[in-house]
């Protein structure tokens, strides 16, 4: 398995027994961590909202954040610990792309008609995300 870190980042064996992939891509705004995000056909990443089919489908979470051109690693599946979730009451539930904030994470999928619906993992502990991209379907309408 091919996999690409940022250079001042190690690879352990922890990492190699997760199975973890992660990517590296080109930020096109100021992504935080946790944030999950979408690439864009010049392959630069933004955050992912269901509201918004421009920046759907969700790919998988950045790591570590960062502003608008820096070189940024993206977990596309495997564990993903971030200080900025907190899942308490929702383990062991599906993830979705959140429809009311770029970048969030939510435990419900979105509801309104024309939001595109992306399962992006599993809870699995109060911060932390099994990050597994699911496919998506758009409310009352054909996908964009």
């Amino acid at each position: 398995m091919l996999r690409h870190r940022i250079p001042s980042q190690r690879i352990g064996p922890a990492d190699i027994a997760q199975n973890l992939l992660d990517q590296n891509f080109t930020t096109l705004e100021t992504i935080t961590d946790g944030d999950l995000v979408y690439v864009n056909a010049s392959t630069y990443i933004g955050r992912a909202q269901a509201s918004a089919s421009a920046t759907m489908h969700a790919i998988g979470a950045a790591i570590g954040g960062g502003a608008s051109g820096q070189l940024m690693s993206v977990r596309l599946h495997g564990p993903y610990i971030s200080s900025n979730y907190d899942f308490s009451g929702s383990l062991g539930r599906q993830a979705y792309v959140s429809r009311s904030s770029a970048g969030g994470v939510s435990t419900i999928g979105p509801a309104s008609s024309g939001d595109i619906v992306q399962t992006v993992g599993y809870m699995i502990a109060r911060r932390t995300l099994f990050v597994s991209m699911g496919g998506a379907y758009q409310r009352g309408g054909a996908l964009a």
